[in-house]
């Protein structure tokens, strides 16, 4: 950073920025877990996922032009995403915990068991895993019932961060516009 000033405005905006992502993916997370019920909320939340890459590209050509005067390197575009993203993971593990803690009690995975316990789900995972179904819903069973609420969401966490600075890379290459 240049300056102290540019550094405040980088991280004012990123939390905006952060919250706005953040709101997609949640509801994202929630369209996930709806889909059980309604699966068209499958493509609502592929959907809003992917579209949230886009509203980053968006919020930083617009911090870009407006703030930066039009110009921003690859290096604090990179900054400027993953310290989006990073707001906006935060905002995810906070509501996925809160999920799992207050709100989920097993239906995610009882619905993966019910899943799994149908013929047709039981010949796709023999034929795809090689493993028996019965023998895949007792690792699921004695591996998500003994997680707690906050090492569920820290999984999801470490899974965002992963993704989210994988993501940042071709977005700053896309946001960055540096003059000659």
């Amino acid at each position: 950073m240049a300056t102290n000033d540019d550094y405040k405005y980088f991280s004012a905006h990123s939390r905006v920025d952060g919250a706005i992502i953040g709101a997609m993916w949640i509801a994202s997370f929630f369209c996930f877990v709806g889909e059980f019920q309604v699966p068209v909320l499958s493509f609502v939340a592929v959907a809003l996922a992917i579209a949230s890459v886009g509203v980053l590209v968006v919020r930083a050509r617009k911090f870009r032009d407006n703030i930066l005067g039009g110009e921003i390197s690859f290096g604090k575009a990179m900054l400027y995403c993953v310290q989006t993203f990073f707001h906006s993971i935060l905002l995810m593990a906070v509501a996925q915990y809160l999920y799992f803690q207050f709100m989920d009690h097993g239906y995610i995975i009882n619905q993966y068991i019910s899943m799994l316990s149908t013929p047709e789900y039981a010949s796709v995972v023999k034929e795809v895993y090689g493993v028996e179904a019965k023998q895949l819903i007792a690792i699921l069973q004695n591996t998500m019932t003994t997680m707690r609420p906050i090492e569920i969401a820290y999984q999801f966490l470490t899974v965002n961060v992963i993704v989210g600075i994988l993501i940042s890379v071709p977005v700053a290459a896309i946001v960055r516009r540096v003059r000659a």
